[in-house]
C-alpha cells in the first residue's frame, strides 16, 4: 500500500532535530535484477584485479551491466561493506514509495514546489543507502509524525519533543548522545549533498519524533560502517 506524505510546514518554535570469484561473462542488464548486477560488478572487479579479465573484457561486462563509470573501479571495500551493501543495498530514488493526498482522494497536482520536496526526498533516502523498504517505513513514520503534530501549538510541539525525547532515553540509556551524534553527523553529511533534510527534520516536530529517530539511528550505524576507510 502507498504511502501518503503531506510536505510539512515549519512550525514557529520546534526542537533541534537528532545532533543509527568465479570468472564472469557479459550480461544483459535486463536479464538480472539490480542486486544482481551489483553483485555481478563485484565479481568483475574481482577477476580483473586478479589478472583473470583484461581491461577491454572488464570493460565490455560493465558496458553490459550498464554499469556507472563511477562504479568500475577496484573493489576497495572492506568484507565487513561488502556485507553491509548485500543485505541493505540502497534504492534508487524512484524506488521509494511518495504519495501525497489523504488516501481515496485524488493526489494534489504536482507543483514545482512539491516536485523539489519529492525528488530531494527521494536523493537524500538514496544518498543514505536506505533500501526501499526501510525508506518506505521512514516516509511513512515521517507521515504519521506529520498527522499527530499539525495542528500543535508551539507550546505543544515543544512539550511533544520532550515526552518524545523521554522515550529515546528510555530506549537507549548512556548510549543515546553517542547513537544521536552519530545520527546528526549522517544527516549532516546528506545535507551537504541534498540541502533541506535538516529543515525538514525541524518542522511539524519530525527530528523530535521517538519513531523517526530511531529509524535514523538504526540507519546511521549502517551509513558509518560503509564509511569506514573509504
Amino acid at each position: 500500500m502507498d504511502t501518503p506524505i503531506t510536505p510539512a510546514t515549519p512550525a514557529t518554535q520546534t526542537r533541534t532535530a537528532p545532533t543509527v570469484t568465479p570468472h564472469v561473462e557479459p550480461h544483459t542488464k535486463a536479464s538480472v535484477s539490480d542486486s544482481e548486477a551489483a553483485t555481478i560488478q563485484g565479481w568483475i572487479k574481482d577477476d580483473l584485479a586478479k589478472g583473470k579479465m583484461t581491461q577491454a573484457q572488464a570493460d565490455a561486462a560493465f558496458t553490459e551491466l550498464n554499469a556507472p563509470i563511477e562504479q568500475r573501479g577496484p573493489d576497495t571495500r572492506t568484507d565487513e561493506q561488502k556485507e553491509l551493501d548485500h543485505h541493505f543495498s540502497a534504492a534508487k530514488p524512484e524506488d521509494y514509495r511518495i504519495t501525497y493526498g489523504d488516501p481515496g482522494q485524488d493526489p494534489p497536482e504536482m507543483t514545482p514546489e512539491l516536485k523539489q520536496f519529492d525528488q530531494s526526498a527521494r536523493r537524500w533516502m538514496s544518498s543514505a543507502g536506505f533500501p526501499r523498504d526501510t525508506g518506505n517505513s521512514l516516509v511513512a513514520a515521517i507521515d504519521k509524525t506529520v498527522q499527530a503534530t499539525q495542528h500543535m501549538t508551539a507550546d505543544q510541539l515543544e512539550t511533544y519533543g520532550y515526552r518524545e525525547f523521554e522515550k529515546l532515553q528510555k530506549a537507549h540509556g548512556a548510549a543515546l548522545e553517542e547513537r544521536l551524534q552519530s545520527a546528526a553527523l549522517m544527516i549532516h553529511e546528506l545535507d551537504v549533498k541534498q540541502p533541506s533534510l535538516k529543515n525538514l527534520l525541524k518542522s511539524r516536530g519530525i527530528g523530535d519524533s521517538a519513531m523517526v529517530a530511531n529509524m535514523l539511528i538504526a540507519h546511521a550505524a549502517i551509513y558509518q560502517a560503509r564509511r569506514k576507510g573509504r
